[in-house]
């Protein structure tokens, strides 16, 4: 009996062991960790894609979670999940999404942050007191969810592509693309044929033509060598001969520096109001020589004293001659030097007489030269220098001889208004 009694308790024993074992299986794989505290958030989602208690909670692709209840309600749905574990902290703002995936459409939650947590946000415990109004996930929180992937939508997608596809002008329109499409390759074929022909062509075209320009180069690198060395030339004379353009500069510096004293010097004398005066004075000065010339004009203008000065210069010329005569006799009579003095006096006396009647008809053309004609008054008179052979080259001309020098008289005169 009391070996029976040992055996029934053992087996008793053992088979409570095994629940107890089961049972624990079961709630680790339901998440339940006796030794961890995990908090809860209600997630609303317009649509759940066949969302069931125990959908895994991923954050970041790692599950973390599970969902305990799934409430639906007129608008939206509510979801409770569940967070294994008190020490992840999950940002508040983070995106919360439903999708399906696998081959058999398992819904998942996903969580994805978007942003890093500070370590202050780090240290708040999501079921401690202060969490509510933190920037992580707290224990009672409500936050919104939206849908992503699933089979439903996809499924949805692929219909409205193939209703789309089914429609004939769509069909027609596809046709016609693909024939054009095929002409298009056909023509590309050609052009590409021709452009390689084309490519032939101008590569036979442009090898004399790239000889040339090698040509061309050449020369062109000649000529930069010979202007090289023109420059180099250039340079050498320049610093040769440096120190004469410098002088040169120098002098030219210098004279347009004279020059400017120069003119600095004149302007005032020119603009000088006595200067202008005496230019005045001396204008008048010149109008009273022109009057006194033409009184003179008319005093000698008269035939009767033209007549009687050409005797008097035709009597003084012949006695003239015949006192020469006469000296000549007597100073072959005579040897007396004083004789002889006082006859050469008296010749260069007499000299001096033909002199005067030379200028008396000098005077008398100058006169007949400042006459003006009828009806128009004298102007101006002016006198130009000229060479004696040219004054005796030109006997018609009115010639005045002052000091050695022959002047030619010209005489402007104006029409009175």
């Amino acid at each position: 009996m009391r070996a029976r009694a040992i055996r029934e308790g053992s087996v008793g024993l053992l088979i409570l062991i095994a629940v107890g074992l089961f049972g624990g299986l079961v709630l680790w794989l339901r998440g339940l960790n006796p030794g961890s505290r995990s908090y809860r958030a209600t997630v609303v989602f317009t649509n759940t894609l066949g969302m069931q208690e125990g959908t895994s909670v991923r954050y970041r692709g790692v599950p973390v979670g599970r969902v305990v209840r799934v409430i639906p309600t007129a608008n939206a749905v509510d979801v409770a999940v569940e967070i294994a574990g008190n020490d992840l902290r999950i940002p508040r703002d983070a995106t919360i999404q439903v999708n399906q995936s696998g081959l058999i459409g398992d819904t998942t939650i996903d969580i994805t942050p978007l942003r890093v947590l500070s370590d202050a946000e780090l240290a708040v415990d999501p079921i401690g007191p202060d969490c509510p109004g933190q920037a992580i996930i707290c224990d009672g929180d409500r936050l919104q969810g939206i849908v992503g992937a699933s089979y439903e939508s996809l499924i949805l997608s692929a219909e409205r592509l193939a209703n789309t596809f089914a429609d004939p002008e769509i069909v027609n329109d596809l046709k016609l693309t693909l024939r054009n499409a095929t002409a298009l390759t056909e023509s590309a074929s050609l052009l590409s044929a021709e452009l390689t022909l084309l490519s032939r062509q101008l590569q036979a075209d442009l090898t004399p033509l790239m000889a040339s320009a090698n040509r061309a180069t050449d020369n062109i690198g000649n000529a930069a060598a010979q202007f090289e060395v023109a420059g180099s030339e250039v340079n050498r004379l320049v610093v040769g001969n440096r120190g004469t353009i410098t002088t040169t500069l120098d002098n030219i510096n210098r004279s347009a520096v004279n020059l400017e004293l120069i003119t600095t010097t004149l302007s005032p004398a020119i603009q000088d109001s006595v200067f202008l005066a005496n230019l005045d004075r001396l204008s008048s000065d010149a109008a009273v020589a022109a009057a006194d010339l033409r009184s003179i004009t008319g005093t000698f203008n008269s035939a009767e004293n033209l007549v009687m000065l050409q005797q008097t210069l035709d009597s003084a010329r012949s006695v003239f001659q015949s006192a020469h005569k006469v000296l000549a006799d007597v100073d072959e009579l005579t040897g007396d030097p004083v004789l002889r003095r006082n006859i050469r006096d008296l010749i260069n006396g007499l000299s001096g007489l033909v002199s005067l009647t030379n200028q008396l008809e000098q005077a008398s053309q100058v006169a007949q030269a400042l006459t003006p004609p009828a009806g128009q008054q004298l102007d101006r008179v002016i006198f130009t220098p000229v060479p004696d052979a040219q004054a005796e080259a030109n006997p018609g001309s009115v010639v005045v001889t002052h000091q050695g020098q022959a002047y030619r008289l010209n005489v402007q005169s104006i029409q009175p208004r």
